[in-house]
């Protein structure tokens, strides 16, 4: 009896591990981004974001923002032209309505937050490439199970006038 139950476990072992790559396939959440730059982005921070623009995952429509907090590197270690590095804080939001005043004062701020983490990147400002890997932090609503899990984003970006306008991209979490 012990024999036979070894091959049978290998059996029950091998076809778990055969479908276990693609349970951990639909764990992964895969989504665009749009975004444009923020007029009102001054300085690095957590008050005024630098990218606004909008998310779609699974064909649902969210609003999504970037806040520079720095680049991430140790002051006197920049890297070398034409790459860059940045750190930033992102944030999905189903609902957003974010309006600034004359003085690119938040006037309001009101919206449901899904999705939040941070992520740290390098542009390349020859190529127009952006690459930034991360965490998410924060995960509410439908998207709770995604709290802890890895993120990539990828894109290009665009400039117009000698100033950062435009950057579309893809992500994946987990």
């Amino acid at each position: 009896m012990l024999r036979k139950l070894a091959p049978i476990l290998s059996l029950v072992l091998m076809a778990v591990l055969a479908v276990a790559p693609a349970a951990m396939a639909e764990d992964k959440v895969q989504g665009t981004f749009d975004l444009t730059w923020n007029a009102c982005y001054e300085a690095p921070g957590e008050e005024i974001p630098d990218w606004i623009g909008t998310a779609d995952i699974d064909g649902s429509a969210y609003d999504m923002l970037f806040f520079n907090v720095g680049s991430g590197r140790p002051p006197n270690h920049a890297l070398e032209a034409p790459i860059g590095s940045f750190n930033e804080i992102w944030a999905i939001y189903d609902g957003l309505e974010l309006v600034f005043d004359a003085e690119c004062g938040i006037e309001t701020f009101e919206g449901d937050l899904v999705l939040w983490g941070h992520d740290y990147g390098t542009g390349n400002g020859e190529l127009m490439e952006f690459e930034m890997t991360g965490t998410v932090v924060e995960a509410l609503g439908g998207f709770a199970g995604l709290a802890g899990d890895d993120v990539s984003m990828s894109g290009t970006f665009f400039v117009g006038d000698d100033e950062l306008e435009h950057a579309p991209g893809v992500f994946t979490i987990g």
